[in-house]
């Protein structure tokens, strides 16, 4: 959860800090590679998290992707696309965050991550289903959620830069939708195994607790997204300002 949450923002914030802020006219010269590379992170990402078998690897690889949105925005160099990865940094955050903490506590009682030996968890624990039913709206994009808010302007800033890396980055909004709902249905409400009968239980309430601070941080930004954006935007204007204006 840490590591999602802090340490892979590290990357970008150092991107930002030394790639773009120190060495803005590298940022101008590169900005072709990188928004290509962030690209293909963006699509292949989403794709190998579609075939995975294991919870943890599913949520890993659906970071690839997602964090291949943050680099897309940084590498727009433009208003738009800046301000939905700073969004975008804080949303990827809060429902990896979710992700993890679910697995977790599935794991704690089923004794196992496989994909293919879970099932009906939605019965037992019904808050845990709800808390990955709406990180998994998140990490759709769908409005309403800070996912929307964060990846709405990246796709327009980079609309803006280049429409092609646009439309063919947006099959990723697709790819996920299908392994979020094809793995939310085989863990949450497929017929739970014989060898899981009787010896699942519930979560604890301060596992609910956890849920549903992570939840509202996750739906408070998507439907109030001037709380966020605003303090976004004053450091992507510091940066405008070191671009020239770009």
């Amino acid at each position: 959860m840490f590591h999602a949450g802090v340490l892979m923002k590290l990357g970008a914030f150092a991107a930002l800090r030394v790639g773009v802020m120190l060495l803005p006219e590298g940022a101008k010269t590169w900005s072709w590679l990188i928004m290509t590379l962030a690209g293909i992170a963006i699509v292949y990402g989403a794709y190998i998290a579609f075939v995975q078998t294991d919870l943890k690897y599913m949520i890993g690889f659906s970071s690839v992707s997602h964090m291949g949105l943050v680099m897309l925005g940084i590498s727009t160099l433009n208003h738009t696309g800046l301000t939905g990865a700073g969004v975008q940094m804080f949303s990827h955050g809060v429902m990896t965050a979710l992700f993890f903490a679910v697995t977790g506590m599935i794991y704690d009682r089923a004794h196992t991550r496989m994909i293919p030996e879970l099932g009906g968890m939605a019965k037992i624990m019904p808050f845990a289903a709800i808390g990955f039913i709406i990180g998994g709206l998140v990490s759709m994009g769908m409005p309403g959620f800070s996912g929307f808010v964060a990846e709405f302007p990246i796709f327009l800033g980079v609309w803006q830069e280049q429409w092609l890396v646009a439309v063919v980055t947006s099959i990723s909004i697709v790819i996920t939708a299908a392994y979020i709902m094809m793995n939310i249905r085989k863990v949450f409400f497929s017929p739970m195994p014989e060898n899981l009968e009787g010896h699942v239980v519930d979560i604890t309430v301060l596992d609910k607790l956890a849920i549903v601070t992570l939840c509202l941080f996750m739906v408070v930004l998507g439907l109030f997204p001037g709380i966020m954006v605003p303090m976004v935007e004053t450091g992507v204007e510091n940066i405008m300002r070191l671009l020239g204006g770009a």
